[in-house]
């Protein structure tokens, strides 16, 4: 535990608030809320806390501030903010409310309209939502436009206009841009009203003002207008049908559930709008740390913002240990009391256990790495011919700078992921300047004498580049008496960019097949296969920037008199690369043994000459 931490942390306020911990760069990583600040801090410090993630957060923490408020209430509110603000690492993470679309009119604009947005702010309007994507938040305001026809257009459209548009001809706008009758008003006012009661689930309440509107167009004897909105009723009708009754005595609630798996989970809540269960509204967690109950108040909290539609009541998993200050928020929020929940029996718990179904449903298909890396594998072999997928990958590639310091490294995936234990790299020995085919041919042959002295074999060997790496490749195997070895190589599409294709993407080239192998940008197979090559690259150009820097050092070492290669060794040795042995100050290269002050002042001077 860092002292100074402890001894900050022992000269908290005992009040409530909000603490803060920072790392060494002054970065905000967590944020808290408590009613005892000073408690609360040193509860981590000392370990009393035994969340899997406090250790971590420990660790990393250099620093801690904090912010006093009056109450649990305020501490809820500022802490909700302060993590959308920071959006601290060790809190939990969980998709915010302006990732996705939502519908917002602001009732006090003349003629208000509905318009698409993700920022929700406290703004006076309101907020429907959120949409799961784009296109069911259009299609779902295309339907309200038809029962409901207020404008879509700008104010800038609106003002600009002197006479109908189309969508007044099609019966979508009343046309406020031209109409000057006294009536017009009250009757937008019916429309908003209406197209804000169907949004907000309320739709016996919206069919009653369709069914006024159409008595209204009958008793005129406007009967192509009020068969018009006949038709729409039974749309709106049709639509409410399809939905699932939960229960017409279950009324206004969202049921909240979600599935955790380790360290990430789905959350899933389930709307009911007059005993009708709506479309539910899902979020991925991507870290998700902490006890279930604690954690729950940041997602309530968050998902809840000022401006969009609560329930008056809320149903739970399980309460938030805060619960009455959550729940104070939430009803200032909404203007009137919300309360909430944990239901015991009956269609409630029925309605949360729904939620978390839905919630696992969701992470299964978002989260089923196994079955899609399977799939992903078997394309693979599909793709270069392979009958069964390849457990052990190998990938080879070499680096130097304009011939100098030839190295090559080698990348090893173990079913398709990542074997980091197993990566090898080379120092080229027997090539003289820039000849790549040459590096290929000597780290293979290398390779393979050790394969056949007992190493474990690749199932499918991989080199990076074209037809004449792969020809090298197939060359040593066939030296070697190695005729079982299944090779392909991964080129990039440098010809087809430089002809203008700038879609273009790597290609397979396969032992005695003339034409490469192009496979779209999404295939799963291939982005193995890049990833492969990505990691032997990555690799090699690694390695060749510590063997040019050894030779740097090594060039500027021999100059300095008293020190010889058993000096040099000792240096690398100790301080373990050259930039270290070229940041080391005086005192520490006096450390290194057989390095004096005197010669420890000569190496500092001659490697950091200013």
């Amino acid at each position: 535990m860092n002292p100074t931490l402890a001894a900050k942390a022992a000269e908290l306020p005992v009040t409530a608030g909000v603490y803060l911990f920072k790392d060494r760069r002054g970065k905000v990583i967590y944020v808290g809320k408590a009613i005892n600040l000073r408690a609360r801090v040193r509860q981590y410090l000392a370990g009393a806390d035994e969340r899997t993630m406090v250790p971590f957060l420990v660790s990393a923490a250099h620093d801690v501030d904090v912010v006093v408020v009056r109450t649990e209430k305020e501490a809820l509110i500022l802490e909700n903010s302060l993590i959308k603000q920071y959006r601290p690492r060790y809190n939990v993470k969980l998709t915010d409310d302006s990732n996705f679309l939502h519908a917002r009119i602001d009732p006090r604009k003349a003629w208000p309209r509905f318009e698409l947005v993700r920022q929700i702010k406290d703004d006076g309007a309101r907020y429907f939502g959120p949409y799961s994507s784009a296109s069911k938040a259009r299609e779902t305001l295309a339907f309200v436009q038809r029962a409901f026809p207020i404008r879509s257009c700008t104010d800038a459209v609106l003002s600009s206009r002197t006479r109908p548009c189309l969508l007044h001809q099609l019966h979508r706008c009343v046309a406020p841009c031209v109409r000057t009758d006294a009536a017009l008003a009250a009757e937008y006012d019916d429309l908003v009203a209406g197209a804000t009661e169907f949004l907000a689930g309320k739709t016996s309440r919206a069919v009653a003002r369709v069914e006024a509107r159409m008595f209204r167009e009958a008793e005129a004897e406007a009967y192509e207008e009020a068969a018009r909105l006949r038709n729409l009723i039974g749309s709106i009708q049709g639509v409410v049908e399809r939905q699932r009754v939960m229960d017409v005595k279950l009324g206004d609630r969202d049921a909240w559930g979600w599935f955790r798996d380790g360290s990430i989970g789905a959350v899933a809540v389930v709307p009911i709008r007059e005993g009708i269960m709506r479309e539910p509204a899902f979020y991925p967690v991507q870290v998700w740390v902490g006890d279930d109950a604690e954690l729950l108040s940041s997602l309530v909290n968050a998902h809840y913002p000022e401006g969009v539609e609560i329930p008056a009541e809320i149903l739970l998993p399980v309460l938030p240990p805060d619960a009455a200050s959550l729940a104070d928020v939430l009803s200032e929020r909404r203007g009137t009391r919300v309360s909430l929940a944990v239901p015991q029996r009956g269609d409630k718990v029925r309605v949360v256990e729904l939620a978390a179904e839905n919630a696992r449903v969701k992470f299964l298909q978002l989260h089923s790495d196994a079955d899609r890396h399977a799939r992903a594998m078997r394309d693979l072999a599909d793709a270069v011919g392979l009958a069964v997928p390849p457990r052990r990958i190998e990938c080879f590639d070499n680096s130097n700078t304009q011939g100098t310091h030839p190295v090559a490294a080698m990348s090893v995936f173990l079913d398709g992921k990542p074997a980091r234990a197993e990566y090898r790299r080379y120092r080229v020995k027997t090539v003289v300047g820039s000849d790549d085919y040459a590096t290929m041919r000597e780290i293979l042959v290398r390779r393979y004498r050790r394969v056949l002295a007992g190493e474990e074999r690749a199932d499918l060997l991989v080199v990076d580049g074209g037809r004449g790496q792969l020809g090298v490749a197939v060359a040593v195997l066939k030296d070697l008496g190695i005729v079982d070895q299944a090779v392909i190589g991964v080129s990039k599409p440098r010809t087809e960019r430089a002809r203008g294709e700038r879609d273009a993407t790597d290609k397979l080239v396969l032992p005695g097949v003339k034409e490469p192998i192009r496979l779209p940008p999404s295939h799963a197979g291939l982005r193995i296969l890049q990833h492969l090559r990505d990691e032997a690259h990555r690799h090699a150009v690694t390695y060749h920037r510590r063997v040019r820097g050894e030779a740097n050092l090594i060039s500027v070492l021999e100059a300095i008199p008293g020190v010889g290669p058993a000096r040099r060794k000792a240096l690398l040795r100790a301080l373990g690369s050259a930039e270290a042995v070229a940041d080391a100050d005086v005192d520490t290269l006096t450390a290194v043994p057989g390095i004096g002050p005197a010669l420890a002042t000569s190496i500092a001077q001659a490697l950091n000459p200013d």
